[in-house]
């Protein structure tokens, strides 16, 4: 008989134990779905980010000069992150949020075509004198006090500076629509701490 409740206590011991440890499993699995749902749309977030930034910056001009390269690199990357960042804004956000990374990523689209167009008319049409040329205005104006004036392609190098324009109107119209959209803020009551729940 005393062993009756010995092995009775012990069971319920362990029943409650178990539930216990099935109780923590359950919010142990519960935040990580948060946190890696918060990866997922930090992701996004980021990848938005990015797009915003290799544009704002105050020194574009001598970026391009020194990094031309690494900024081809960059307007790639971020193109595709941006599409990926739509593909999954589709199950992490709100409608209204989705279609407006779908309107930034076909903005950003624009301004990574306008920036080719550049780049073609700017080198690959120009010969090897023209480029030189071409090359040697543009350090000259990146290290006059002046700053830069792209006045001076507009005669010599006609296709650059229409293409140059193009460019720099693509760039200001995807930053407008970033601002008009409020995208950034939008995203905020996504990744705060406390908007995990949503």
């Amino acid at each position: 008989m005393i062993i009756e409740y010995i092995l009775t206590g012990v069971g319920t011991c362990l029943s409650t134990m178990l539930v216990y440890c099935a109780y923590k499993q359950n919010k142990i699995q519960k935040d990580n779905i948060k946190i890696q749902l918060f990866d997922k749309r930090y992701s996004v977030y980021k990848s938005v980010l990015d797009s915003i930034t290799i544009f704002k910056r105050d020194n574009w001009e001598r970026y391009i000069l020194f990094y031309e390269n690494d900024i081809s690199k960059q307007l790639i990357q971020i193109e595709e992150n941006l599409y990926k960042a739509v593909q999954l804004s589709v199950c992490l956000f709100d409608k209204e949020l989705y279609e407006k990374t779908i309107l930034v990523n076909d903005a950003f689209c624009k301004v990574a075509e306008a920036y080719k167009n550049m780049l073609i008319s700017a080198h690959l049409s120009m010969n090897e004198n023209e480029k030189n040329e071409f090359i040697t205005i543009y350090k000259r104006q990146i290290v006059s006090e002046q700053g830069f004036n792209l006045d001076e392609y507009k005669e010599i190098f006609p296709k650059a500076y229409i293409a140059i324009m193009e460019f720099s109107r693509k760039c200001e119209d995807y930053i407008n629509l970033v601002n008009k959209l409020q995208i950034i803020k939008s995203f905020h009551k996504y990744i705060a701490v406390n908007g995990l729940e949503k």
